[in-house]
Protein backbone atom coordinates (compact mmCIF):
# COMPACT_ATOMS: atom_id res chain seq x y z
CA UNK A 1 0.00 0.00 0.00
CA UNK A 2 1.04 3.58 -0.50
CA UNK A 3 1.24 5.86 2.54
CA UNK A 4 -1.79 7.79 1.24
CA UNK A 5 -3.84 4.58 0.94
CA UNK A 6 -2.77 3.36 4.37
CA UNK A 7 -3.77 6.70 5.88
CA UNK A 8 -7.16 6.66 4.13
CA UNK A 9 -7.79 3.10 5.25
CA UNK A 10 -6.90 4.03 8.81
CA UNK A 11 -9.25 6.99 8.58
CA UNK A 12 -12.08 4.64 7.58
CA UNK A 13 -11.20 2.35 10.46
CA UNK A 14 -11.29 5.32 12.81
CA UNK A 15 -14.81 6.17 11.71
CA UNK A 16 -15.88 2.59 12.46
CA UNK A 17 -14.14 2.77 15.83
CA UNK A 18 -16.00 5.97 16.62
CA UNK A 19 -19.33 4.33 15.86
CA UNK A 20 -18.40 1.38 18.09
CA UNK A 21 -17.34 3.58 21.00
CA UNK A 22 -13.57 3.04 20.82
CA UNK A 23 -13.16 6.66 19.82
CA UNK A 24 -15.43 9.60 20.45
CA UNK A 25 -17.20 11.18 17.49
CA UNK A 26 -17.23 14.97 17.57
CA UNK A 27 -18.20 17.63 15.04
CA UNK A 28 -18.71 16.31 11.53
CA UNK A 29 -15.49 15.21 9.85
CA UNK A 30 -13.49 15.19 13.10
CA UNK A 31 -12.39 12.25 15.25
CA UNK A 32 -11.61 12.49 18.96
CA UNK A 33 -8.21 11.25 20.11
CA UNK A 34 -9.00 11.36 23.85
CA UNK A 35 -11.98 9.84 25.66
CA UNK A 36 -11.68 12.26 28.59
CA UNK A 37 -11.16 9.60 31.22
CA UNK A 38 -8.32 7.18 30.31
CA UNK A 39 -4.90 7.11 28.65
CA UNK A 40 -6.21 4.71 25.96
CA UNK A 41 -4.34 5.48 22.73
CA UNK A 42 -1.69 7.54 24.52
CA UNK A 43 1.75 6.70 25.91
CA UNK A 44 3.76 8.78 28.38
CA UNK A 45 7.54 8.93 28.36
CA UNK A 46 9.55 6.97 30.92
CA UNK A 47 11.53 9.90 32.28
CA UNK A 48 8.72 11.35 34.45
CA UNK A 49 5.47 9.40 33.81
CA UNK A 50 3.79 10.89 36.88
CA UNK A 51 3.80 14.34 35.26
CA UNK A 52 0.57 13.52 33.39
CA UNK A 53 -2.74 12.84 35.15
CA UNK A 54 -6.40 13.08 34.14
CA UNK A 55 -8.89 15.35 35.91
CA UNK A 56 -12.29 16.72 34.89
CA UNK A 57 -12.05 15.34 31.34
CA UNK A 58 -8.60 16.80 30.66
CA UNK A 59 -4.99 15.68 30.58
CA UNK A 60 -3.13 17.69 33.23
CA UNK A 61 0.62 18.25 32.81
CA UNK A 62 2.33 19.16 36.08
CA UNK A 63 5.79 18.00 37.08
CA UNK A 64 9.27 17.36 35.73
CA UNK A 65 9.72 17.30 31.91
CA UNK A 66 7.71 14.57 30.20
CA UNK A 67 5.75 14.05 26.98
CA UNK A 68 2.52 12.25 26.15
CA UNK A 69 2.38 10.72 22.65
CA UNK A 70 -0.67 9.65 20.68
CA UNK A 71 -0.16 5.99 19.68
CA UNK A 72 -3.75 5.06 18.83
CA UNK A 73 -5.45 3.82 15.65
CA UNK A 74 -6.54 7.09 14.03
CA UNK A 75 -4.35 7.64 11.00
CA UNK A 76 -2.22 4.78 12.37
CA UNK A 77 -0.67 7.62 14.48
CA UNK A 78 1.36 8.58 11.42
CA UNK A 79 -0.28 11.45 9.56
CA UNK A 80 1.00 13.97 7.07
CA UNK A 81 -1.70 16.54 6.18
CA UNK A 82 -4.24 17.16 8.95
CA UNK A 83 -6.15 19.62 11.08
CA UNK A 84 -5.84 19.34 14.87
CA UNK A 85 -7.85 21.17 17.50
CA UNK A 86 -7.09 21.10 21.23
CA UNK A 87 -8.76 23.04 24.04
CA UNK A 88 -6.10 24.26 26.47
CA UNK A 89 -5.96 26.06 29.79
CA UNK A 90 -2.78 27.35 31.43
CA UNK A 91 -2.07 28.38 34.98
CA UNK A 92 0.04 31.54 35.47
CA UNK A 93 3.70 31.16 34.47
CA UNK A 94 2.99 27.85 32.74
CA UNK A 95 4.81 26.49 29.70
CA UNK A 96 3.72 23.61 27.47
CA UNK A 97 3.49 22.62 23.85
CA UNK A 98 1.87 20.51 21.16
CA UNK A 99 4.19 18.57 18.83
CA UNK A 100 3.24 17.22 15.41
CA UNK A 101 5.04 15.09 12.81
CA UNK A 102 6.89 13.64 15.80
CA UNK A 103 7.65 10.08 16.90
CA UNK A 104 7.64 8.22 20.17
CA UNK A 105 10.84 8.33 22.20
CA UNK A 106 11.32 7.15 25.77
CA UNK A 107 12.96 10.26 27.19
CA UNK A 108 13.85 13.86 26.53
CA UNK A 109 12.49 16.64 24.36
CA UNK A 110 11.08 15.25 21.08
CA UNK A 111 13.82 15.28 18.45
CA UNK A 112 11.44 14.99 15.49
CA UNK A 113 8.73 17.37 14.36
CA UNK A 114 7.53 20.89 15.09
CA UNK A 115 6.32 22.29 18.42
CA UNK A 116 3.43 24.73 18.68
CA UNK A 117 4.03 26.70 21.86
CA UNK A 118 1.65 26.95 24.82
CA UNK A 119 2.73 29.90 26.97
CA UNK A 120 0.78 32.97 27.98
CA UNK A 121 2.94 34.28 30.84
CA UNK A 122 6.02 32.05 31.27
CA UNK A 123 9.50 33.61 31.13
CA UNK A 124 10.12 32.15 27.67
CA UNK A 125 9.30 35.03 25.24
CA UNK A 126 7.91 32.62 22.62
CA UNK A 127 4.15 32.82 23.23
CA UNK A 128 1.13 30.62 22.57
CA UNK A 129 0.73 29.73 18.90
CA UNK A 130 4.42 30.11 18.03
CA UNK A 131 6.22 27.53 15.94
CA UNK A 132 8.92 27.28 18.56
CA UNK A 133 12.34 28.42 17.29
CA UNK A 134 10.95 28.76 13.76
CA UNK A 135 8.30 31.50 13.78
CA UNK A 136 7.56 33.15 17.11
CA UNK A 137 4.55 35.04 18.45
CA UNK A 138 5.66 37.76 20.86
CA UNK A 139 2.27 38.75 22.33
CA UNK A 140 0.10 36.00 23.77
CA UNK A 141 -3.24 35.64 21.92
CA UNK A 142 -4.84 33.89 24.93
CA UNK A 143 -4.98 34.28 28.73
CA UNK A 144 -4.16 32.13 31.71
CA UNK A 145 -7.02 30.43 33.60
CA UNK A 146 -9.29 30.62 30.52
CA UNK A 147 -9.87 27.78 28.05
CA UNK A 148 -8.75 28.54 24.50
CA UNK A 149 -8.64 26.46 21.33
CA UNK A 150 -5.41 25.86 19.45
CA UNK A 151 -6.00 24.86 15.82
CA UNK A 152 -3.08 23.50 13.77
CA UNK A 153 -3.41 22.96 10.01
CA UNK A 154 -0.73 21.21 7.96
CA UNK A 155 -1.13 21.01 4.22
CA UNK A 156 1.84 20.20 2.02
CA UNK A 157 4.58 22.68 2.92
CA UNK A 158 2.18 25.07 4.66
CA UNK A 159 1.64 25.28 8.44
CA UNK A 160 -1.13 27.47 9.87
CA UNK A 161 -1.77 27.99 13.58
CA UNK A 162 -4.96 29.59 14.87
CA UNK A 163 -5.91 30.49 18.42
CA UNK A 164 -9.64 30.87 19.08
CA UNK A 165 -10.19 31.13 15.33
CA UNK A 166 -7.61 33.87 14.71
CA UNK A 167 -4.56 33.06 12.59
CA UNK A 168 -1.38 33.78 14.57
CA UNK A 169 1.21 31.96 12.43
CA UNK A 170 1.51 31.07 8.77
CA UNK A 171 4.70 29.36 7.67
CA UNK A 172 5.76 27.82 4.39
CA UNK A 173 8.66 25.44 4.81
CA UNK A 174 11.35 26.19 2.21
CA UNK A 175 12.65 23.62 -0.25
CA UNK A 176 15.01 22.21 0.88
CA UNK A 177 14.04 22.70 4.55
CA UNK A 178 16.21 24.87 6.77
CA UNK A 179 15.70 23.67 10.36
CA UNK A 180 17.14 25.75 13.22
CA UNK A 181 20.67 24.95 14.35
CA UNK A 182 20.82 21.71 16.31
CA UNK A 183 17.23 20.77 15.37
CA UNK A 184 17.67 18.60 12.29
CA UNK A 185 14.36 16.84 12.95
CA UNK A 186 12.32 20.06 12.78
CA UNK A 187 11.08 19.41 9.23
CA UNK A 188 7.76 18.45 7.71
CA UNK A 189 7.45 14.70 7.13
CA UNK A 190 4.76 12.69 8.88
CA UNK A 191 4.22 11.45 12.39
CA UNK A 192 2.11 11.63 15.50
CA UNK A 193 1.00 14.20 18.10
CA UNK A 194 2.64 14.78 21.50
CA UNK A 195 1.74 16.97 24.47
CA UNK A 196 4.39 18.56 26.64
CA UNK A 197 4.87 18.73 30.37
CA UNK A 198 7.58 21.37 30.68
CA UNK A 199 8.61 21.85 34.31
CA UNK A 200 7.32 21.51 37.91
CA UNK A 201 6.14 25.13 37.95
CA UNK A 202 3.94 24.72 34.89
CA UNK A 203 0.35 23.46 34.97
CA UNK A 204 -1.34 22.95 31.61
CA UNK A 205 -4.72 21.28 30.91
CA UNK A 206 -5.44 19.67 27.50
CA UNK A 207 -8.88 18.38 26.46
CA UNK A 208 -11.24 17.93 23.48
CA UNK A 209 -8.36 16.68 21.33
CA UNK A 210 -9.70 16.03 17.83
CA UNK A 211 -8.25 15.58 14.38
CA UNK A 212 -9.48 15.81 10.81
CA UNK A 213 -7.63 13.86 8.12
CA UNK A 214 -7.97 14.67 4.44
CA UNK A 215 -9.80 12.44 2.05
CA UNK A 216 -8.27 11.67 -1.33
CA UNK A 217 -9.15 15.06 -2.83
CA UNK A 218 -5.45 15.99 -2.93
CA UNK A 219 -4.31 12.69 -4.38
CA UNK A 220 -2.43 12.99 -7.67
CA UNK A 221 -2.23 16.79 -7.55
CA UNK A 222 1.05 18.17 -8.91
CA UNK A 223 2.60 21.38 -7.62
CA UNK A 224 3.21 24.08 -10.22
CA UNK A 225 5.06 26.52 -7.92
CA UNK A 226 8.09 25.79 -5.74
CA UNK A 227 7.40 28.68 -3.35
CA UNK A 228 10.70 30.45 -3.98
CA UNK A 229 11.25 31.10 -7.70
CA UNK A 230 9.50 31.73 -11.00
CA UNK A 231 10.80 28.43 -12.39
CA UNK A 232 8.15 27.13 -14.78
CA UNK A 233 6.45 30.52 -15.09
CA UNK A 234 6.73 33.28 -17.71
CA UNK A 235 6.00 36.95 -17.09
CA UNK A 236 4.31 39.23 -19.57
CA UNK A 237 6.70 41.92 -20.73
CA UNK A 238 4.55 45.01 -20.13
CA UNK A 239 5.07 45.37 -16.36
CA UNK A 240 7.26 42.47 -15.15
CA UNK A 241 7.96 44.13 -11.78
CA UNK A 242 4.30 43.72 -10.83
CA UNK A 243 5.07 40.17 -9.68
CA UNK A 244 7.47 39.16 -6.91
CA UNK A 245 7.83 36.28 -4.44
CA UNK A 246 7.59 36.69 -0.67
CA UNK A 247 6.99 34.20 2.17
CA UNK A 248 6.30 31.33 -0.20
CA UNK A 249 3.71 33.21 -2.25
CA UNK A 250 3.55 35.01 -5.59
CA UNK A 251 2.59 38.62 -4.88
CA UNK A 252 0.86 40.73 -7.55
CA UNK A 253 1.07 44.47 -6.90
CA UNK A 254 1.55 47.05 -9.64
CA UNK A 255 0.44 47.95 -13.13
CA UNK A 256 -1.45 45.42 -15.23
CA UNK A 257 0.57 42.26 -15.87
CA UNK A 258 0.10 38.50 -16.12
CA UNK A 259 2.15 35.49 -15.07
CA UNK A 260 1.71 32.39 -17.25
CA UNK A 261 2.51 28.79 -16.35
CA UNK A 262 5.06 27.56 -18.90
CA UNK A 263 6.51 24.51 -17.16
CA UNK A 264 6.79 20.84 -17.97
CA UNK A 265 3.54 19.50 -16.48
CA UNK A 266 1.39 18.45 -19.46
CA UNK A 267 3.66 20.71 -21.49
CA UNK A 268 1.59 23.59 -20.10
CA UNK A 269 -1.30 22.54 -22.33
CA UNK A 270 -4.25 21.36 -20.25
CA UNK A 271 -7.71 20.30 -21.35
CA UNK A 272 -9.55 18.50 -18.52
CA UNK A 273 -8.22 19.08 -15.02
CA UNK A 274 -8.74 20.03 -11.40
CA UNK A 275 -6.80 23.11 -10.37
CA UNK A 276 -6.40 24.51 -6.85
CA UNK A 277 -4.77 27.72 -5.72
CA UNK A 278 -4.67 29.44 -2.34
CA UNK A 279 -5.32 33.17 -2.58
CA UNK A 280 -5.30 36.13 -0.20
CA UNK A 281 -6.38 39.68 -1.04
CA UNK A 282 -5.72 43.05 0.53
CA UNK A 283 -8.64 45.47 0.81
CA UNK A 284 -10.04 46.82 -2.48
CA UNK A 285 -7.95 44.41 -4.55
CA UNK A 286 -8.74 42.76 -7.87
CA UNK A 287 -7.08 39.77 -9.51
CA UNK A 288 -7.89 36.62 -11.40
CA UNK A 289 -6.92 33.12 -12.44
CA UNK A 290 -7.07 32.23 -16.16
CA UNK A 291 -7.26 28.76 -17.67
CA UNK A 292 -7.21 27.44 -21.26
CA UNK A 293 -5.20 30.57 -22.01
CA UNK A 294 -1.94 31.19 -23.87
CA UNK A 295 1.08 33.37 -23.28
CA UNK A 296 0.95 36.91 -24.61
CA UNK A 297 3.38 39.74 -24.05
CA UNK A 298 0.88 42.41 -23.03
CA UNK A 299 -2.80 43.17 -22.47
CA UNK A 300 -5.59 41.18 -20.88
CA UNK A 301 -5.37 37.52 -22.00
CA UNK A 302 -7.52 37.18 -25.11
CA UNK A 303 -7.83 33.40 -24.85
CA UNK A 304 -9.49 31.34 -22.13
CA UNK A 305 -11.72 31.88 -19.11
CA UNK A 306 -11.02 33.97 -16.01
CA UNK A 307 -12.07 33.04 -12.48
CA UNK A 308 -12.45 36.29 -10.61
CA UNK A 309 -10.57 37.29 -7.45
CA UNK A 310 -12.28 40.28 -5.84
CA UNK A 311 -13.76 40.58 -2.38
CA UNK A 312 -14.07 44.35 -1.89
CA UNK A 313 -12.88 46.00 -5.12
CA UNK A 314 -15.36 48.36 -6.81
CA UNK A 315 -15.94 45.86 -9.64
CA UNK A 316 -19.26 44.22 -8.80
CA UNK A 317 -18.09 40.84 -10.14
CA UNK A 318 -16.79 38.99 -7.10
CA UNK A 319 -14.54 36.07 -6.16
CA UNK A 320 -15.48 32.68 -7.60
CA UNK A 321 -17.32 33.89 -10.67
CA UNK A 322 -16.49 33.07 -14.29
CA UNK A 323 -15.87 36.62 -15.38
CA UNK A 324 -18.48 37.90 -17.89
CA UNK A 325 -19.86 34.37 -18.29
CA UNK A 326 -21.24 33.23 -14.94
CA UNK A 327 -20.60 35.99 -12.45
CA UNK A 328 -20.87 36.12 -8.67
CA UNK A 329 -22.40 39.54 -8.15
CA UNK A 330 -21.96 42.08 -5.35
CA UNK A 331 -21.21 39.75 -2.39
CA UNK A 332 -18.03 37.69 -2.18
CA UNK A 333 -18.06 34.22 -0.57
CA UNK A 334 -14.81 35.00 1.30
CA UNK A 335 -13.05 37.93 2.96
CA UNK A 336 -9.91 40.01 2.52
CA UNK A 337 -6.76 39.23 4.53
CA UNK A 338 -7.70 35.54 4.91
CA UNK A 339 -6.32 32.71 2.77
CA UNK A 340 -8.94 30.93 0.68
CA UNK A 341 -8.82 28.26 -2.02
CA UNK A 342 -10.18 28.54 -5.53
CA UNK A 343 -10.86 25.09 -6.98
CA UNK A 344 -11.52 24.97 -10.73
CA UNK A 345 -12.74 21.76 -12.39
CA UNK A 346 -13.01 21.34 -16.16
CA UNK A 347 -14.46 18.15 -17.64
CA UNK A 348 -15.51 18.26 -21.26
CA UNK A 349 -17.96 21.14 -21.65
CA UNK A 350 -18.53 21.53 -17.91
CA UNK A 351 -16.81 24.11 -15.68
CA UNK A 352 -17.23 24.11 -11.89
CA UNK A 353 -15.71 26.64 -9.52
CA UNK A 354 -15.56 26.13 -5.75
CA UNK A 355 -14.34 28.58 -3.13
CA UNK A 356 -13.74 28.11 0.58
CA UNK A 357 -11.29 28.73 3.42
CA UNK A 358 -7.82 27.34 2.71
CA UNK A 359 -7.54 23.74 3.80
CA UNK A 360 -11.29 23.13 3.77
CA UNK A 361 -13.70 21.88 1.08
CA UNK A 362 -15.11 24.76 -0.91
CA UNK A 363 -18.67 25.56 -1.93
CA UNK A 364 -19.74 25.80 -5.54
CA UNK A 365 -19.78 29.43 -6.67
CA UNK A 366 -20.19 28.91 -10.42
CA UNK A 367 -21.29 26.08 -12.70
CA UNK A 368 -21.34 26.49 -16.44
CA UNK A 369 -21.93 24.13 -19.33
CA UNK A 370 -20.64 25.57 -22.58
CA UNK A 371 -23.22 25.30 -25.35
CA UNK A 372 -22.52 23.73 -28.73
CA UNK A 373 -21.51 25.76 -30.63
CA UNK A 374 -19.97 28.04 -27.99
CA UNK A 375 -21.43 31.50 -27.44
CA UNK A 376 -18.66 33.68 -25.95
CA UNK A 377 -19.53 37.13 -24.62
CA UNK A 378 -19.44 39.98 -27.10
CA UNK A 379 -15.89 41.10 -27.75
CA UNK A 380 -14.42 37.96 -26.10
CA UNK A 381 -14.13 35.49 -28.96
CA UNK A 382 -11.40 33.57 -27.17
CA UNK A 383 -13.55 32.80 -24.14
CA UNK A 384 -14.26 29.22 -25.21
CA UNK A 385 -13.16 25.82 -23.93
CA UNK A 386 -10.19 24.44 -25.84
CA UNK A 387 -6.77 23.72 -24.34
CA UNK A 388 -4.16 25.91 -22.76
CA UNK A 389 -2.26 26.98 -19.69
CA UNK A 390 -2.96 28.93 -16.49
CA UNK A 391 -2.24 32.58 -15.77
CA UNK A 392 -2.34 34.81 -12.70
CA UNK A 393 -3.46 38.40 -12.94
CA UNK A 394 -1.95 41.58 -11.58
CA UNK A 395 -4.80 44.02 -12.08
CA UNK A 396 -3.76 47.53 -11.02
CA UNK A 397 -1.37 49.41 -8.67
CA UNK A 398 -4.03 49.63 -5.96
CA UNK A 399 -4.49 45.85 -5.79
CA UNK A 400 -2.36 43.40 -3.82
CA UNK A 401 -3.11 39.71 -4.31
CA UNK A 402 -1.14 36.73 -2.97
CA UNK A 403 -1.10 33.33 -4.72
CA UNK A 404 0.43 30.11 -3.36
CA UNK A 405 -0.01 26.30 -3.13
CA UNK A 406 -0.68 26.15 -6.86
CA UNK A 407 -1.41 22.59 -7.91
CA UNK A 408 -3.17 20.69 -10.69
CA UNK A 409 -4.57 17.23 -11.27
CA UNK A 410 -4.73 16.48 -15.00
CA UNK A 411 -7.78 14.46 -16.02
CA UNK A 412 -8.15 12.21 -19.09
CA UNK A 413 -9.23 13.90 -22.30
Amino acid sequence: MTRRYRMTAAWGAAVVLAACGSATAVEKGWISLFDGKTFNGWKVTKDNPGTFTIADGAFVAKGNPAHLYYVGPVGNHDVKDFELKIDIKTRPKANGGVYFHTAWQERGWPEKGYEVQVNNSHGDPSRTGSLWAVKDVKKAPARDNVWFTQHIIVRGKQITVKVDGKTVVEYTEPTPPKPPGGMDGRVLSSGTIALQGHDPGSVVHYKNIRIKLPDDDEKDFISLFDGKSFTGWKLSTENPKTFKIADGAIVANGRRAHLFYAGDVCEANFKNFEFKIDVKTAKNSNGGVYFHTAYQKSGWPSKGFEVQVNNTHKDRKKTGGLYAVKDVMNVSPVKDDVWFTEHIIVRGKQITVKVGPAGQPGKVTAEYTEPTPPKPPRGMRGRVLSRGTFALQGHDPGSTVYYKNIRVKPLPD
